[in-house]
């Protein structure tokens, strides 16, 4: 009985639908009749969601509810209610039933057609859904620009990416969606798409070309950067792809573990690996991801020693505690501890290391989903450019 109340609510609807379809009908015995029966239906629908029967009390709504041009809007005020509670074979029903009216005015027509598409693509019928989307675009309805985003869903899904981008373009030529940066993500992403399968073809001149088009929609997009970094070291330009991917730390600091390990491959590439040390430290004071400081210890461990790199770690944790940081440092100090101490650390370092690798490393600031994997659209609310990495600066 939890969603009882969205059940009444729903009934009060109908009635206010049914009566503003009434008010200026004449009274004669045929209308007296009506408003009998449409009572006994509402009910008799009102026995249903008292006994917990709302799929039956729906039904019985739906009988209850005539179809003239002032209930039409209560129509698709249902059926779009009837979807969000997850009963899309009834939203698709009460659409259908509005279509098959006849002289439907061309508005609601219209209105309708979307939302039966909307039904379709909730239900997975996505082949019906494009049908009726692509109906509506070739007739230049108003609700165009709506069946355009529903479009792009569609061929989202379907990895259709070209498609996905040609709508994506055609849809920011409106003046209400030109600044839309939703949009400008989604299509630049979809760009990428197109060049991660270029790049497992090996056609670098190609995928280049489709970063050019994702910065033509998003310049500052992250993943457009990163390929382009990748691509430009796949072509031995270390150098440029060392300029992009400074970029994203500069203006993406967020994503600084993302760039540690490229940045890393293309200085030791261009044999200068004191730069890279420097630009870490530097990077430091920031507080930046403790990736930052695993990195930096590593290069000292190389540079000067275990000594160096345990005393360099200690520094660090004593300002900054972070349980990543502290699974290094043990790594480090075990094998020089005896051997009863050293299976004592063993046992701690495994432990914290357990309790580390469970915690998430991404998280979706729209719907908070999170993961230990990098998404670039999130599983949950299917939003583009929103799990950002879970920075552990310090006392986690």
């Amino acid at each position: 009985m939890d969603s009882l109340g969205i059940y009444f609510l729903l009934l009060i609807a109908v009635i206010a639908g049914w009566i503003l379809g009434r008010l200026s009908a004449p009274k004669s015995s045929t209308t007296v009749q009506e408003t009998k029966d449409i009572f006994a239906d509402y009910f008799v629908g009102l026995n249903y969601l008292l006994n917990d029967e709302p799929d039956e009390a729906i039904d019985t709504f739906i009988k209850a509810l005539e179809i003239n041009s002032d209930t039409v809007e209560t129509h698709l005020a249902l059926g779009a209610l009837l979807r969000r509670r997850g009963k899309v074979d009834k939203a698709i029903k009460v659409h259908q039933a509005l279509l098959a009216r006849p002289g439907l005015d061309k508005l609601f027509s219209d209105s309708t057609r979307l939302q039966l598409a909307i039904d379709y693509i909730s239900a997975g019928l996505l082949d019906r859904a494009e049908r009726l989307l692509k109906e509506i675009l070739e007739e230049g309805s108003s609700v165009k620009w709506d069946a355009l985003k529903h479009l792009i869903t569609i061929y989202q899904t379907e990895k259709e990416w070209v498609k996905a981008i040609e709508c994506s373009s055609q849809l920011l030529t409106s003046s209400n969606h030109k600044r839309d940066n939703e949009i400008r993500a989604a299509a630049a992403h979809n760009c990428c798409e197109l060049t991660e399968q270029l790049l497992r073809d090996n056609q670098n001149a190609k995928a280049k070309e489709q970063i050019k088009k994702a910065f033509a929609f998003d310049r500052k997009n992250v993943r457009a950067s990163l390929l382009l970094a990748q691509i430009e070291q796949r072509l031995g330009n270390f150098k440029a792809a060392i300029k992009e991917l400074v970029r994203i730390r500069t203006n993406n600091p967020e994503f600084i573990s993302q760039v540690l390990g490229p940045l890393a491959e293309c200085y030791e590439q261009i044999q200068n690996m004191p730069e890279y040390e420097k630009l870490l430290t530097n990077t430091l004071p920031e507080e930046p991801d403790v990736s930052v400081v695993l990195a930096l210890s590593d290069l000292v461990k190389h540079r000067a020693g275990d000594e160096a790199a345990i005393e360099f770690l200690n520094n660090y944790l004593t300002r900054k505690p972070s349980l990543t940081g502290l699974v290094e440092l043990l790594k480090l100090q075990i094998p020089r501890a005896d051997a009863a101490v050293s299976s004592n650390l063993n046992l701690l370092q495994q432990m914290i290391d357990k309790l580390v690798r469970k915690k998430p490393a991404y998280q979706c600031n729209h719907c908070g989903y999170e993961s230990r994997s990098l998404y670039w659209l999130c599983p949950s609310c299917q939003k583009w450019d929103k799990i950002k990495p879970i920075l552990e600066a310090g006392g986690a």
